[in-house]
């Protein structure tokens, strides 16, 4: 692996791989097996070589057949087996060798995507499909394994076939060989044709499969609220028409390698051969060695049997480069369009790139927004418009405002989820930017509204992140978080798998149990974005407990409109429209700023309105 120093990535390969377009960069990696691929190629040339020797040993006996040698003909015969089976080990190295490539390959680019998936800035992942990116490292990468293995061996026999074998027609026939080389232009013509309408299609293929695995995927996720609006018919015929789709681009593409002309060509070659080197072999037993072509006189060498039989066993070795030759093209082409795909992601400069700031003291916990505005892109209204705020260490600050304000995004800015547009976050008078990203990440922690859990167990889900963790503490976190009852009421207690996103869970309880794996991490800055949104008062009270103990010593900003969490708080930062419009405790916000006490209106009374000046 190399890092680059200039865009501080990890690279799997050097840059210049990179910069020339992902035929060079799926090159790159095959070739970091530069010595096996000089093996395949040693031993594969010497099977070719072996194999073009066959023909002219059985011209030779076709010659020897009149003179009765019985004895050569059986030692043609053993020499020919023993060619075979040289042969057949030479094939076999080749195969493995190439075998080990193709799935080391296809290993190694499926880890540079995925770890290039996990450094992405939310906003690729906010506009990128699941399904698809499944896809790119699932079907893309085994297309690219299929492309090389047994892609690279097949090449390098079909080229060494088509050149040897032709060096060999010359050899065994200048005159045949020229009957040979009228037909070899419109192979081409055909082969280069039949390449050119099997590439577009072969792209339409894999967007089309990746299609169909997003919609897969987003209906199995989604299969609640498909059958909460009872809208199964709508994606059974949007799933459908997608297949649809699909059957038909593989059906013109089964098609298009079913008219492969350039078999049709050979074919009609051989035959073309053969009626000429028997119309020469006649003229010239005859006598003829002149014969008149478009006027002009041209001689003509003598052609022997033995000489046709020859030529003609060398052009039916040419029927198997021709057939590899669609092969090769065909999976070629669609591990090209599978290497496009992964390779268009891998250069996406959508990359969160990581400082290597590591503090040398235990952190303080001090947050500065200088001036920040934020959108989520670039032709997009902004979020967040010039935020100027200061959170000392230690200190409780509640964030409150409508929804859609930006008090979420505000949070998100602090552990670099989203990158801001303009200004700058600092931790400790460091730009969050200048951080690494793995020390900053552990030293803020997060618990959302929006739970996500793996599926996996309970213990897992608290533990994840800190992988040391032990019984005890896993415990003591859920404890703190009031899950740890719950939990135990579980036949398998904190080993009980929670299903995909914790669906075996109640809403309260996914909370808690995320809850858990916050308070687990022990974070020096502390971000509370609607935590207790799904547990009922009685729970909640128990969790405010839990919290004020947990905040004690750390940064903690809590997004929430409870009242029990807001009037523990050192400051609230009321927002609106993205803008911070009024900071102050609970008791002088809901004496003097008017938004802020029509919150509370409809659950208290009251204190009366304090006009400011008065």
């Amino acid at each position: 692996m190399i890092y680059d120093s200039a865009s501080r990535n990890q690279l799997y390969l050097p840059q210049r791989w990179y910069s020339r377009g992902y035929k060079w960069w799926l090159l790159g990696h095959v070739l970091n097996h530069r010595w096996k691929m000089l093996i395949i190629t040693v031993t594969t040339v010497i099977g070719i070589f072996l194999q073009t020797l066959i023909p002219f040993i059985l011209g030779y006996v076709f010659e020897t057949i009149p003179s009765g040698d019985l004895s050569l003909i059986l030692s043609a015969g053993t020499l020919v087996i023993a060619i075979g089976l040289m042969k057949l080990a030479t094939n076999s190295i080749a195969a493995a060798l190439n075998e080990i490539i193709a799935q080391y390959v296809e290993m190694q680019i499926r880890i540079e995507f995925y770890q290039n998936l996990e450094t992405k800035s939310m906003s690729f992942h906010d506009t990128a499909r699941a399904g698809d990116l499944i896809q790119m490292a699932t079907g893309d990468t085994r297309q690219i394994n299929a492309s090389i293995s047994p892609g690279v061996r097949i090449t390098v026999t079909t080229v060494f076939t088509l050149l040897f074998t032709w060096i060999a027609m010359f050899i065994a026939s200048p005159t045949l060989s020229m009957v040979f080389l009228f037909t070899l232009p419109l192979y081409i013509f055909f082969l280069a044709r039949f390449g050119k309408k099997l590439h577009p299609l072969s792209k339409q293929r894999q967007a089309c499969v990746a299609r169909m695995n997003a919609e897969l995927q987003e209906n199995l996720t989604g299969v609640r609220v498909v059958r909460t609006f009872s809208v199964q018919e709508q994606e059974i015929e949007k799933f459908s028409s997608t297949l649809e789709n699909l059957e038909d681009i593989l059906k013109v593409r089964g098609v298009t390698s079913a008219f492969y002309i350039p078999s049709l060509v050979l074919g009609i070659t051989t035959a073309f051969i053969f009626i000429a080197g028997v119309y020469l072999m006649d003229i010239t037993l005859l006598g003829v060695a002149n014969v008149s072509i478009f006027g002009y006189s041209v001689y003509i060498q003598s052609v022997g049997m033995g000489e046709i039989i020859t030529f003609l066993g060398l052009t039916s070795i040419l029927a198997m480069p021709t057939m590899f030759l669609r092969w090769i093209l065909d999976m070629t082409l669609l591990g090209f369009a599978g290497a496009a795909r992964i390779f268009n992601v891998v250069i996406h400069d959508n990359v969160i790139e990581t400082g290597d700031y590591i503090p040398e003291k235990e952190p303080q916990g001090q947050v500065t927004f200088e001036n920040v505005s934020f959108s989520y892109k670039e032709d997009s209204p902004s979020v967040l418009y010039n935020i100027a705020l200061t959170i000392k260490p230690g200190e409780t600050v509640a964030i409150i405002g409508p929804t859609g304000c930006g008090k979420t995004t505000l949070g998100k800015m602090i552990y670099r989820l989203y990158d801001v547009t303009k200004g700058s976050v600092l931790i400790d008078n460091v730009n969050v930017k200048d951080w690494d990203i793995k020390t900053l990440r552990c030293l803020v922690g997060v618990i959302e509204q929006d739970t996500f859990l793996f599926s996996t167990s309970i213990r897992n889900n608290i533990s994840y992140g800190k992988d040391n963790a032990t019984n005890e503490e896993i415990m003591a976190a859920a404890i703190a978080a009031q899950a740890h009852d719950f939990i135990q009421e579980f036949s398998e207690g904190y080993d009980t798998i929670v299903g995909e996103r914790g669906v075996t869970l109640s809403g309260g309880q996914r909370q808690r149990v995320a809850m858990a794996r916050g308070f687990l991490a022990d974070p020096r800055i502390l971000i509370m974005d609607d935590a207790t949104s799904a547990v009922d008062a009685s729970t909640e009270a128990r969790i405010q407990k839990a919290i004020l103990n947990l905040q004690e010593g750390r940064t903690t900003i809590i997004i929430t409109h409870r009242l029990a969490t807001l009037k523990t708080a050192n400051k609230i930062i009321f927002m609106e429209r993205g803008n911070i419009v009024r900071v102050g405790t609970h008791a002088e916000l809901i004496t003097s700023f008017a938004p802020y006490r029509r919150i509370f209106r409809r659950y208290m009374t009251l204190p009366p309105l304090v006009i400011e000046g008065n």
